[in-house]
């Protein structure tokens, strides 16, 4: 008896692949270069910032960021909104900056980069917040976009908090 391989030849393709979540050759090349990567994840409601070391056994986390801790402070905006992805951005960078870290490397996953995406904003509030990543300066937004009154309040919350 004869078995037919070739009809039983399905490639699986993983899941957070299909969902856009991981792109696997940008992941080795992270885990080779031993850098620190920045993961910002933006949900229906909030956001979630978190300073990942990449390993192959697993990741650890060094220091992370939600919006939901800028309700805490005062902000009664959304967590998604772009002044809320600054402020946000800013605080998981102060934490960053007190765990220790200074410099890391954006990771949005299989995601489009380029001006105007909520993303940049986000982006800004990390880099405003002394942690260096490379990214071409044309594409973050002008300090102006961000001085209101209610973030500059936040903003002195979160430097009195952390430093």
């Amino acid at each position: 008896m004869k078995i037919n391989l070739a009809r039983n030849t399905h490639v699986p393709i993983f899941k957070r692949r299909r969902t856009g979540k991981t792109d696997y050759s940008k992941r080795k090349s992270m885990i080779i270069s031993r850098s620190v990567i920045l993961s910002i994840r933006i949900s229906n409601k909030h956001s979630t910032f978190q300073f990942i070391e990449p390993k192959i056994v697993g990741d650890a986390i060094k220091s992370s960021g939600h919006s939901s801790q800028i309700n805490k402070l005062g902000w009664k905006g959304s967590g998604k909104s772009l002044h809320g992805l600054y402020l946000t951005g800013y605080l998981a960078g102060k934490k960053a900056k007190s765990a220790g870290l200074d410099k890391a490397i954006l990771y949005i996953g299989r995601r489009e980069f380029h001006s105007g995406l909520k993303i940049v904003c986000a982006l800004k509030g990390v880099i405003n917040a002394g942690i260096s990543i490379p990214v071409d300066k044309d594409i973050l937004p002008d300090d102006e976009k961000f001085k209101t009154d209610t973030v500059k309040k936040i903003i002195d919350e979160i430097n009195s908090k952390y430093g």
